[in-house]
């Protein structure tokens, strides 16, 4: 078996030989993803495992490495003139939490991020790690019907904190500061062997030139914070509403700032292979440099793997890398301007 063949554990059965597969695990998000395919047998009692409605636990492995534990949850089963297929979607275990409405309690006081998680996560047998925290919070107060994943992220985002899967199906609770310090795995060049393509994207329209956050009482807006875009020549404001915050003068709006510097600006880079040049295997959280002049990104700087997508089809294995700049999820401004 090639070390890094794509191998299922779905409800303790082991399957590989698929086909096409596709592996996608992103730092800003709650919940990983595969897809994997192979041609079907219905007669094949291995299959026997998989069913529709049944939610079995399932583990992604890539070769002898665990990469997501989750639930199998999209079956399908297309028959056509060039035969039988099966593909299997799912995701790690938090994604339940993304689905699903609290049903308990919608406010909590006194209490930590990672205590209402644990709280809320519980009843779906999801654990949480905090690698990093909140003081607690004096109150945090749920909308009905509101998703578990929605309510989470209210509270961890103005906070710079970022929640993603574990490969072992916990959600994790971390600081966005701290990807800034990541070495450097990797050195990518416009024309170096293993690239395919590379992409940037920007999006002036996202992009202002003050951002204001304020809170409202009796139908007059308190400024809480605000920030400057000097680079933006236009005027051009954005002025936001926000609930009551625990946060320092401006922080808000310098995360408004931030998120939309990194809706803005896009990298994207497809690479043959699933490993890196040192020959271990790319990853999300990781850092790299890159310069593609043809890209419009004119200067070597630094990047963080945000989302790394790992895929086989009949032409062999790609890596997808989505790239943002270290500072995206600090709440500070950009220090490289790469196009420029």
């Amino acid at each position: 078996m090639p070390s890094d063949a794509v191998r299922l554990v779905i409800a303790g059965k082991e399957y590989s030989g698929w086909t096409g597969a596709t592996v996608s695990m992103a730092i800003d998000q709650i919940a990983d993803a595969f897809s994997v395919s192979a041609p079907y047998d219905p007669a094949d009692p291995a299959f026997s495992a998989i069913k529709p409605r049944t939610y079995p636990k399932t583990q992604v492995y890539i070769g002898d490495d665990l990469v997501m534990t989750g639930y199998a949850e999209h079956i399908s089963a297309p028959l056509s003139e060039g035969g039988r297929m099966i593909t299997i979607q799912g995701r790690s275990l938090p994604g339940q939490l993304v689905d699903c409405s609290i049903d308990g309690p919608l406010e909590y006081s006194g209490l930590a991020l990672s205590t209402i998680a644990r709280q809320l996560a519980s009843p779906f047998g999801i654990s949480i790690r905090a690698d990093n925290d909140t003081n607690p919070l004096d109150l945090a107060r749920a909308e009905y019907g509101q998703t578990v994943a929605d309510f989470l992220n209210s509270l961890a985002a103005p906070r710079l904190l970022l929640l993603n899967s574990s490969y072992s199906g916990q959600l994790v609770i971390s600081w966005g500061k701290t990807l800034k310090d990541k070495p450097v795995v990797a050195e990518l060049t416009e024309g170096s062997g293993g690239i395919i393509s590379i992409e940037s994207t920007f999006d002036d329209t996202r992009l202002f030139s003050v951002y204001k956050a304020a809170t409202q009482f009796a139908g007059e807006a308190d400024i809480v914070g605000q920030s400057r875009d000097p680079s933006v020549k236009l005027y051009r404001p954005r002025l936001v509403s926000v609930g009551e915050t625990d946060q320092g003068p401006d922080t808000t709006a310098r995360r408004l700032r931030c998120e939309a510097e990194a809706a803005a600006f896009s990298v994207s880079v497809v690479l043959s292979g699933w490993r890196r040049p040192d020959g271990a295997r790319w990853a999300e959280r990781q850092a790299v440099t890159l310069v593609a002049p043809s890209a419009m990104l004119k200067t070597r700087a630094k990047y963080i793997i945000a989302e790394c997508a790992l895929s086989l089809t009949a032409q062999g294995q790609t890596t997808a890398l989505r790239l943002v700049l270290p500072e995206t999820y600090a709440g500070e401004a950009p220090k490289a301007t790469p196009w420029a």
